[in-house]
């Protein structure tokens, strides 16, 4: 077996990788050859490292590299015809001075269209003032850039999140309680009671991984924070890291003390460079307060925490292959079992989060309103009496809607008037989201669709046709409910998406797939184009590994142009059976959730908004 030092060889790799691009702009054949004789690995390692993360270049850059985002809010809002117009700028300028990059989403979807220029952010600008921009960075006088921090700043505002803000309570107050109580299962029972669940889409119990990994065996351990956030209209994570980043810290070093875990990563996307820049100023401000690193607040508890940015690529938000990147690998999703709780990083018991996640776990341990107000011996919970350790977790429980738990972001963007990061109940209906939170839609035009989950659920019309919907309760032989019906508008032969409710939970029970990241069409939004985006995205963001992904993924996007051609309107009913055959296969067969949900996409389109007179040519 290899020794830890040996181990940890892989996470040099990737960050010396990083370190020479960021220094030179590309990965030179010498800088190669250097950090294959520092680390002792063979230099076809370190190239087939490169080779796999889009990131990386082994040519040396042009004077101005323009990132156009061509994913769902910002298509929406134009972005192919801008790159159109920065390509007759780069037949001008040439291409060894202009490089233009049509790249998968850069987690600004709010502000569409998003571009980046080298490592300088432009958002919410037409195409005409990115022309100007590039041409400007051309001349060596780049305009000033945009910053994520006024949404940020908005988004956490009054978040109840943020309990230091609300209520002033000093920095890592949870670490302190703990060093004082030292007791782990005090803090896995208030996660329990809680109902925290993982924010990056599979909605497990927090508790239960926490636990699972302080159970495994083995002399080390991981904490690991998936912070890659690469689903295309997703980005509350963004604006949490940036306007709160001591919470995603905190709820990591307690992580690390429940569970005897001594290390952390923040697994970050190299997009998000004022967040890197915050976080590494708060894990600094972490340690010189004594709550990170040896010795926290004077006991002989240790957690030491870094920063790891992501060399790129959506799969890499997969838990298994996040881990295979941090260890300097190629991203290549593992086959599960067994899972990351007993084998996770360097095939240690590893804790891997979501940034939410983490954010969430000092507001739940510091806040008691409940104990202010009723003694503890006769507060109840689902009419059993309980103790500190589960009063811990009542407010959080509680503070969803209709017996749904807890409170949660969700990104949403899209025709709107306000789209951006909020926090809400679980439970609040997607229509209360539209109107109450983002302002009702754009210019008042009309709801078309919704994608509940970036492209991953596909996109659900307006108004849901009769059985689109399962029944949260027992139906007799005339399909009438034989018990109160828990979601009563859900019900008819046509039922309004506005009345879904936004608990993920919920969304299981009745059959749709719900992820943080909303994108609202109106009604002149192309559908079709929307589809075929999507399938492109999946296309091209397959890792390979798997056949059924790489391949059927690829037929996907066959079966979408012939569509988007008009080659071939073809029969509704034959082009349905296809696609919903080769889902099938892909979804039981793949090896990770992104060869599983590929088809969602053009399926949803083929279901709810395929009319062949609609077939035409569009835009790639």
């Amino acid at each position: 077996m290899k020794s830890l030092t040996e181990r940890q060889v892989g996470t040099r790799i990737a960050k010396m990788l990083q370190d020479s691009q960021h220094e030179h702009g590309f990965i030179q054949a010498s800088e190669i050859q250097r950090i294959s004789d520092q680390v002792g690995e063979p230099v076809r390692v370190i190239q087939d490292v490169i080779s796999f993360f889009p990131h990386f270049r082994k040519d040396a850059p042009p004077k101005c590299h323009a990132y156009v985002c061509r994913d769902m809010s910002c298509r929406l809002r134009g972005s192919v015809a801008m790159s159109e117009q920065l390509r007759n700028l780069q037949v001008e300028a040439g291409k060894a001075a202009l490089e233009i990059t049509e790249a998968s989403c850069l987690g600004r979807c709010d502000r569409a269209p998003a571009v980046l220029i080298n490592e300088d952010l432009y958002v919410n600008r037409t195409a005409d003032e990115m022309v100007e921009i590039v041409r400007a960075t051309l001349q060596g006088s780049s305009p000033e850039p945009d910053t994520d921090v006024d949404t940020a700043t908005i988004a956490l505002a009054d978040a109840e999140i943020d309990y230091y803000k609300k209520i002033g309570t000093p920095l890592y107050s949870a670490v302190k309680q703990y060093v004082l109580d030292p007791d782990p299962a005090r803090v896995v029972k208030a996660l329990e009671t809680s109902g925290l669940q993982g924010m990056g889409g599979a909605g497990a119990p927090a508790f239960s991984k926490w636990e699972e990994t302080k159970n495994a065996p083995g002399e080390v351990k991981y904490v690991v924070c998936n912070a890659d956030e690469s689903e295309p209209g997703t980005f509350k994570d963004r604006d949490i890291l940036l306007a709160s980043p001591h919470l995603v810290i905190e709820g990591m070093i307690i992580a690390g003390l429940v569970t005897g875990a001594k290390r952390g990563f923040i697994y970050i996307r190299h997009e998000y460079f004022e967040q890197i820049a915050r976080l590494n100023k708060a894990i600094d401000e972490a340690v010189q307060l004594k709550a990170c690193g040896a010795n926290i607040f004077g006991s002989n508890l240790e957690f030491r925490l870094e920063v790891f940015v992501s060399p790129g690529g959506y799969v890499c938000g997969e838990q298994t292959a996040l881990i295979e990147a941090l260890e300097g690998k190629r991203s290549e999703p593992r086959n599960r079992p067994p899972e990351l709780q007993t084998n996770g990083l360097y095939n240690q018991p590893t804790v891997l989060n979501n940034v939410e996640t983490f954010a969430w776990v000092p507001a739940i341990l510091l806040y008691e309103p409940l104990e202010k107000t009723t003694p503890i011996a006769t507060t109840m919970l689902e009419g059993k009496p309980v103790g500190k350790s589960a009063i811990q977790g009542v407010w959080y429980r509680s503070a969803g809607r209709d017996g749904m738990k807890g409170k949660r972001f969700f990104s949403i963007s899209g025709d709107l008037n306000r789209p951006g990061a909020y926090e809400v109940p679980c439970g609040v209906t997607l229509g209360e989201l539209i109107d109450d939170y983002a302002g009702g839609m754009k210019d008042g035009c009309a709801l078309q669709a919704v994608a509940l989950s970036g492209p991953s659920g596909g996109f659900l019309p307006a108004w849901l046709p009769k059985g689109s919907i399962r029944s949260p309760k027992k139906l007799d032989k005339e399909g009438k409910p034989t018990q109160e019906l828990k979601y009563p508008n859900l019900v008819g032969d046509s039922i309004d998406v506005r009345h879904l409710p936004l608990d993920l939970n919920a969304g299981r029970e009745i059959g749709f797939m719900l992820g943080a990241g909303l994108v609202i069409y109106g009604e002149h939004a192309d559908m079709l184009d929307q589809a075929i985006a999507c399938s492109r995205f999946y296309q091209r963001e397959s890792c390979g590994k798997c056949v059924p992904c790489r391949l059927g993924s690829q037929k996907m996007v066959d079966i979408a142009e012939k569509l988007l051609q008009a080659r071939s309107a073809g029969d509704p009913a034959e082009l349905i059976n296809m696609v919903n055959t080769l889902s099938g296969i892909m979804e039981t067969t793949s090896i990770c959730g992104l060869g599983q949900v590929a088809s969602n996409p053009l399926k949803s389109y083929l279901k709810y908004f395929y009319k062949p007179s609609a077939a035409r040519l569009s835009e790639p």
